[in-house]
């Protein structure tokens, strides 16, 4: 059945699924090593699709072994993969994608709809029970066809296979893993991706061999090896010594050091995440945070210029929660830095003094100063908080399983769209709502008449703006320097700010 387009989303990928891609038969075999000194650590979850997180940082071992149906690439978002195209009912109710073929597995097994069929439904990540539940039956038509129909219109249906929401559309051999179980898998992965993999070391190392039968294309390289090192100083110490090719997230006074070195260069990928302060404690009549005065005045306690320069040196202040480019995001001002309005807006809250504001959960790591920036501008107008400081995989744990209840999270939205960003805050990792704006992305999860789903999303994100429901802080970037050996700039695309694709990084002869 021809595809009706859902909204502009769906006509953009309904374009890009005509794309065609295949191995370059001139290109030589993969040559020489890539090392990455990198800032975050990897979980073993991030292995194996079934448990992929939705943060940037867990798509690495998504982009490095496996493959989806559809994914962020530098052709746009979505770039067909696994799936070479695809067709949407006009009701949006089925969905199918007609597999591409020659694509296979690493150990040499053919990518199958059973292969998707199993996958989907192996997913047990954050948003499985909210898809599984819409789901009334996903079938392998043939081998090439894989049919999923949904027990109501689900024209989002595609963004919940981008990058930044979910890892149900990458594909993993449904023999292998009934084979080898669970367990099995997460400690040797096999995938349909552009390399093997070799060794994992938690806290320490990821390493991938270059898969020469790889659908798109031979990798350039052929092995590359991604070592956690959470000093900036080190990994600033270490691509200056040539013990590695590229180190991420340098910032501050450590990105002035790479500008000086006529040895390296600075690259500055912009990142989907945007930095929000989630109140979760906003829905409880008892807490300060329930009154929109303080979420305001906490709004206007922030320098965002400040730390943008500082944390995200080309990013900006947020207004609201869309990215730039996105049809449906509205734009809204950025609230100026204003500490004396601020207090002026407690005082009249009924907090002349301040108050004690919860447990706060920043991110870890390289990202905890931006987190304790915040709370430095807070103590300055008068409000005080618990900080909590939790490795980056117990943090998201903690955040999808409900547990930071009644706290103050520094949160981020990462997928690429604003349908999937309010998917993420207003779906299953909701942690309260207001019936106005609930009631309002009810319908428009269920519509699927372009014009009506416009104007439904943009009054709830007007909503939002007025209820301040998030407070929006910044975006961010993540500069990276690479070794001039490194050809050209190796984060190729868009909004992914790890060096990607991996087949695509080019190292000189």
């Amino acid at each position: 059945m021809r595809a009706r387009r859902i909204n502009l989303c769906l006509a953009i990928l309904a374009v890009s699924g005509m794309l065609q891609f295949g191995p370059d038969a001139a290109l030589s075999a993969p040559q020489g090593v890539l090392k990455e000194a990198i800032h975050w650590s990897i979980s073993a979850d991030w292995l194996d699709p079934a448990t992929g997180g939705y943060s940037t940082s867990a798509y690495a071992p998504m982009y490095l072994f496996h493959d989806a149906l559809l994914k962020n690439m530098p052709e746009g978002p979505y770039t067909p993969s696994l799936a070479e195209s695809w067709t949407i009912s006009r009701d949006a109710r089925v969905f199918e994608f007609k597999l591409r073929k020659g694509a296979k597995f690493h150990n040499g097994d053919p990518v199958t709809a059973e292969d998707v069929v199993f996958s989907f439904w192996r997913y047990k990540a954050a948003q499985a029970k909210f898809l599984h539940d819409k789901a009334e039956k996903v079938e392998a038509v043939n081998p090439n066809l894989v049919r999923f129909q949904f027990k109501k219109p689900f024209p989002d249906f595609l963004d919940y296979l981008l990058y930044g929401s979910t890892t149900i559309g990458w594909v993993v051999p449904k023999n292998y893993v009934e084979k080898v179980g669970d367990a099995g898998f997460k400690k040797h992965p096999i995938g349909a991706g552009p390399y093997k993999f070799v060794e994992f070391v938690p806290g320490v190392k990821m390493v991938g061999e270059a898969f020469e039968g790889y659908w798109r294309k031979v990798p350039n390289i052929k092995r590359i090896e991604l070592h956690t090192v959470r000093e900036p100083a080190t990994r600033l110490a270490m691509v200056k010594r040539g013990e590695v090719d590229i180190a991420t997230l340098l910032t501050d006074v450590v990105m002035e050091e790479v500008k000086k070195d006529p040895k390296l260069n600075l690259f500055t990928p912009l990142s989907p995440s945007q930095r929000i302060v989630y109140v979760a404690s906003q829905w409880d009549p008892k807490s300060p945070w329930s009154d929109l005065r303080v979420r305001k005045a906490a709004s206007l306690a922030l320098d965002r210029k400040t730390l943008a320069d500082v944390h995200s040196p080309g990013a900006v202040g947020l207004g609201g929660l869309g990215l730039p480019g996105d049809p449906l995001a509205v734009s809204f001002p950025v609230d100026p830095y204003d500490p004396e309005q601020a207090k002026k807006l407690l005082a009249e809250a009924g907090y002349p003094k301040g108050f004690h504001g919860g447990k706060y959960y920043p991110f870890n790591g390289p990202y905890l100063p931006f987190g304790e920036q915040i709370m430095n501008y807070w103590k300055a107008i008068g409000i005080s908080v618990d900080l909590v400081i939790l490795e980056r995989p117990a943090w998201m744990a903690a955040r999808d399983g409900g547990k930071m209840k009644e706290a103050i999270i520094v949160d981020q939205a990462t997928a690429t769209t604003i349908g999937g960003q309010l998917s993420y805050l207003l779906g299953s990792g909701a942690y309260g709502s207001y019936p106005d704006i609930q009631a309002l992305w009810d319908k428009y999860q269920q519509n699927v008449e372009p014009n009506a789903r416009k104007d439904l999303i943009t009054h709830i994100q007007k909503l939002i703006h007025e209820k301040m429901m998030w407070i929006p802080v910044t975006g961010i970037t993540s500069p990276l320097a690479a070794a001039k050996r490194v050809k050209g700039n190796p984060c190729k695309i868009p909004l992914v700010w790890f060096a990607s694709p991996f087949e695509d990084i080019e190292l000189e002869k």
